[in-house]
């Protein structure tokens, strides 16, 4: 299950704002930043690139790719320590099959079918091959779109050279008409602009961010297999709950053992 990442959005408004807001100290009209020629060169010539790089399989996936970046998990690790004690508490007593109709309800694709399997009643090195090869797969699949957007992000300020190469040949061409070369400096300067912009807003950081939350979800599927695989051993509710405390960091187990003596206290004070 995915949430709204708000960062993404922010801060690509927030460069873009000051970008302008420094383009805009000054007399002269934001109109001289926008050149077609330019653009052509710097997006358009990136791009091919990227299309030459890649395959026509690993390009359909962009938009996918992109809409990863605006969207985050939201899994979070100290709910996941309860949940598995839970079902730990319910198999130990009533056997695995009580939790199925529990386990139907699990939003989350990769831990429902890794439960399925326990209640299937497969063994653990079945259950861990699969799921393993699964967890490779997404992570395959994060690494490739991180990198479409890392190797454009090397390409973009590689094509505003080669725009500025081709406006400093058009001025040098024609030095003696003072269009030509007004034009041909402008040219040259505004395409280098366009390549470290594209760059450094927005592909590089979406290359990061990808890959950013494709570590956090390996991770996230890594603590869910350990709890997986620890029901399906017949770990005691508090072996598992050890376990999985290993996954968190260290603000995060303050925080859980800060709610554990609470609710200790609170079940003193309701008996």
């Amino acid at each position: 299950m995915k949430k709204q990442d708000i960062l993404t959005p922010i801060g690509l408004i927030l460069a873009v704002g000051l970008i302008l807001f420094g383009s805009m100290q000054g007399d002269t009209s934001l109109s001289i930043f926008f050149d077609p020629a330019s653009i052509a060169i710097t997006i358009g010539g990136s791009f091919a690139a990227v299309l030459i790089t890649f395959s026509s399989e690993d390009l359909k996936k962009l938009f996918k790719i992109i809409k990863l970046s605006f969207t985050s998990s939201n899994i979070y690790k100290m709910d996941l320590v309860d949940q598995f004690k839970e079902l730990s508490r319910k198999v130990r007593k009533d056997g695995v099959l009580t939790i199925e109709d529990e386990v139907s309800e699990i939003e989350d694709d990769f831990l429902r079918r890794g439960l399925e399997l326990v209640i299937d009643g497969m063994d653990v090195e079945t259950i861990n091959e699969i799921l393993e090869l699964e967890m490779l797969e997404v992570e395959n699949s994060y690494d490739k779109g991180s990198r479409i957007f890392k190797v454009w992000g090397t390409y973009a300020p590689a094509f505003g050279m080669i725009g500025t190469l081709i406006g400093l040949i058009q001025m040098l061409a024609d030095m003696g008409t003072p269009d030509v070369i007004a034009s041909g400096m402008s040219k040259a300067l505004i395409t280098t602009f366009y390549g470290a912009l594209l760059s450094n807003i927005v592909l590089n950081p979406i290359g990061f961010n990808i890959q950013n939350k494709g570590q956090k979800e390996i991770d996230y599927r890594e603590m869910m297999l350990c709890g997986i695989t620890s029901i399906q051993n017949g770990d005691s509710t508090r072996i598992i709950e050890e376990k999985l405390i290993t996954f968190l960091n260290t603000e995060e187990k303050l925080k859980y053992y800060d709610r554990v003596v609470e609710d200790k206290d609170g079940d003193r004070d309701a008996a």
